[in-house]
């Protein structure tokens, strides 16, 4: 997702537009080619929807997963040159399709433009290669990234930490492959811990972006195979929707059942699912779930209407159901780019009868935001987004938040989360699991109300108990 919000973010607001209009829509069915290997290609994409894989044409082996929001065939207008892997659609998958010849139109005809676009390109394609380099560097360590500088502060707690898992396994032998309940809070503890000096270390202690990559690369080294043991952790590290974040994602932090190969792959789960971000996950589950009954208790004698933006498992919606004698009371429009969260809600929907109470909208929010697309949404008590933003620079968050407000009726709340700088398990997000977020703080928030329509500050600000989500509220 990212990667073309990066790209729209290096724009104007009509390079945003104009990039919208001249696309034309392409539907990619489940395991079809998208893209051949070695074959011209003619088209900027973006993936409005689905899921598609990147391949080694050679082998077949999957290089990587492109999700909405990411970008195909950037590397071919740059260059010039032909694909050198195939790109094949993982589900039913949708395509935003851009003619090069009409960018390369436009980038002559307006200079100004080519100059944004080149710049974008070229900061997205620079990302790619320093992780790409990373890989290299964790296939064959050098002994500058074995011993990087700021290295020393780190190693000592990852080899306690490797001890005692390995101590944890022994143990689990000799009690039916189950790790005591005392180790384990031991070792999480221990692994908490770390996690604050990693945080105090990379941003506090080394101000070289170098030095950052190069430790990022050793502590890939030591602790991914320990990730790639637990099914979180490792769900969290491989990213099989595109993003960290994905519904299932979600629903398995919410769930908070460890799972692995092994007991030491359970353990090292329980360690990621007690992380202080994972925990402030499941505490705003509750945090929203009492803002929508606020909502409900507002309309007395009438029915709360509530639309969740990137609404991912819902949880917090089902909670706010679970609570009430009457469910027409509330309608919920739950919105999302990811159609198999859809239909895992509307399937969760079904089950417990509430279908009538909730729509569900496949929806590209970008596209709104920036005003190609509309929504009939109108007249809502509460709308509200858990963590959309978190990825989102800060032109978007204005734009998505004009659009939120045409969706209010006079009185109604807007509520959108986003995590804090003070977020302990930053340095593992960004430099172990690759999960980069946009942290923003009270006053940040403020800022960004009073620059959109809603044009003040915000009018509340929460946090859930972990102290690491907070919650801006507007009222329209």
């Amino acid at each position: 997702m990212q990667h073309a919000i990066a790209l729209l973010e290096g724009f104007t607001d009509g390079d945003a537009d104009w990039l919208f209009a001249a696309g034309q829509q392409r539907d990619v069915a489940q395991g079809a080619t998208a893209i051949e290997a070695g074959q011209d290609i003619d088209e900027l994409s973006i993936v409005v929807q689905g899921l598609l894989g990147v391949f080694a044409d050679e082998v077949g082996t999957q290089l990587a997963a492109v999700g909405p929001g990411e970008l195909l065939g950037e590397m071919t207008l740059v260059t010039g040159t032909p694909p050198t892997e195939t790109v094949r659609a993982l589900e039913n998958s949708t395509l935003l399709a851009i003619p090069f010849a009409r960018v390369e139109q436009r980038a002559e005809q307006e200079p100004t433009f080519a100059a944004r676009l080149y710049r974008s390109l070229a900061r997205l394609l620079g990302v790619r290669l320093r992780a790409a380099n990373s890989r290299l560097r964790l296939q064959s360590p050098t002994e500058e990234v074995r011993h990087p500088p700021g290295w020393s502060r780190l190693s000592e707690p990852i080899e306690r930490f490797k001890q005692a898992v390995f101590t944890a396994n022994e143990e689990a032998g000799d009690n039916d492959d189950e790790v005591p309940e005392a180790t384990r809070e031991r070792i999480s503890e221990e692994f908490h811990g770390f996690c604050v000096l990693l945080n105090e270390v990379m941003t506090d202690d080394i101000d070289n972006e170098r030095v950052r990559e190069e430790i990022a690369t050793r502590l890939q080294h030591e602790l991914l195979p320990y990730i790639l043991l637990a099914d979180t952790a490792e769900r969290f590290s491989s990213k099989p929707r595109g993003y960290a974040g994905d519904f299932l994602t979600l629903e398995m932090i919410y769930r908070n059942e460890p799972g692995g190969q092994n007991a030491v792959g359970r353990l090292i789960d329980h360690c990621f699912l007690d992380l202080s971000a994972a925990r402030a996950v499941r505490h705003r589950r509750g945090l929203l779930a009492a803002e929508i009954a606020a909502a409900i208790a507002s309309r007395p004698g009438d029915t709360a209407q509530i639309t969740s933006l990137a609404c991912g498992p819902a949880r917090e919606v089902f909670d706010a159901f679970s609570q009430l004698e009457d469910p027409t009371v509330l309608h919920a429009n739950l919105l999302d780019i990811d159609l198999q969260a859809l239909a895992f809600v509307a399937d969760k929907a079904a089950s417990e009868g509430l279908v009538r109470q909730m729509s569900f909208v496949s929806e590209n929010l970008i596209r709104l935001a920036l005003g190609r697309s509309e929504s009939d949404i109108r007249d809502q008590d509460l709308v509200y987004s858990i963590g959309l933003i978190d990825y989102l620079g800060d032109d978007l968050v204005v734009r998505l938040m004009d659009l939120v407000h045409g969706m209010l009726r006079p009185g109604g709340r807007i509520i959108l989360g986003n995590i804090h700088p003070r977020n302990h398990t930053r340095g593992l997000m960004d430099h172990v699991l690759d999960w980069k977020l946009v942290h923003r703080t009270e006053a940040d928030m403020d800022r960004l109300f009073a620059a959109s329509a809603f044009g003040r500050p915000s009018t509340n600000i929460r946090f859930e108990d972990e102290g690491i989500n907070l919650f801006a509220e507007c009222i329209r």
